[in-house]
């Protein structure tokens, strides 16, 4: 009985100290989507605060935790490649090593440790060479993801006047065909899967010849929206039938002004069709 009043006491005093101060190196939490890879990062931002950083503060040849407080995490909703790798979905602890030439970027499966304590190379699944770039100052550390592609990106360090940029593939294309596979598979009668398809590969320049398949499916079954005749259209010239495009054009234009009249408005991408047309 003593025992327990004892710990209660001892909980009670711990509980009363519990307090929330600001952290000299708060924490983040991005998440970014990337065609269909979802990438998030999780770390800490020290400061420069007047400091010498790398060289002195991150000493040369060592093993750093790229920021402060806990490792520094990345996690990858689907495989992407880094420098020629396949690298598993998972979330990776994410380290370096600054070098006088290049630096060594490290990524590991263990994700628990405070900076680089209980490290084992054992465990990493990617070490590559990055050289790193000159920039203007920078403050505070920051990790971001830049250059966003349908199937690629770079995952960017910057602090004091280093960079670090290490691209990421992704494997969108692969991933959004298996998606169009499937969902014609498991709604082979709506017109909407077979256009958002087409969209798709028209935006990317990408199997224009099955994109006018698929459109022509569209238009078998909704023969009645413009926006269908307006994207067989585009479909059409990419792929040299440029006067049957100039017709699907003429007749979304059509039917556009028709739709927006029942509505009393203006017909807004009237201009845009017609350019589309002269430029045929």
């Amino acid at each position: 009985m003593k025992k327990t009043i004892l710990s209660m006491m001892i909980l009670g005093s711990l509980s009363m100290l519990a307090q929330e101060l600001p952290q000299p190196s708060p924490s983040v939490h991005l998440e970014q989507r990337v065609g269909l890879t979802d990438i998030s990062l999780d770390y800490s931002r020290p400061s420069v605060n007047g400091r010498d950083i790398f060289g002195d503060l991150v000493p040369l040849g060592s093993h750093w935790r790229v920021g402060a407080n806990q490792n520094t995490k990345v996690t990858f909703s689907t495989p992407v490649t880094i420098a020629g790798e396949t690298v598993a979905a998972g979330t990776y602890s994410l380290s370096m090593i600054p070098g006088k030439g290049d630096w060594t970027v490290i990524l590991n499966t263990k994700t628990d440790m405070w900076g680089v304590d209980g490290y084992s190379q054992d465990d990493d699944v990617l070490r590559t060479s990055v050289t790193p770039r000159s920039i203007s100052a920078v403050e505070s550390m920051s990790l971001t993801l830049e250059n966003l592609e349908v199937s690629s990106a770079d995952l960017v360090l910057s602090w004091d006047e280093t960079s670090i940029v290490l691209p990421i593939e992704l494997n969108t294309m692969d991933l959004a065909m298996a998606n169009i596979s499937k969902a014609i598979a498991d709604s082979p009668e709506d017109w909407r899967v077979y256009r958002s398809a087409a969209n798709f590969y028209n935006q990317n320049d990408i199997h224009l010849d099955q994109a006018l398949v698929y459109m022509e499916k569209v238009l078998s079954l909704k023969d009645d929206n413009w926006y269908n005749y307006y994207l067989y259209a585009q479909v059409l010239a990419k792929n040299g039938r440029k006067k049957e495009a100039r017709k699907a054009g003429e007749k979304a234009i059509e039917m556009g002004r028709a739709e927006a009249a029942k509505n009393n408005a203006p017909f807004n991408y009237n201009d845009t069709i017609k350019r589309f047309i002269s430029n045929l």
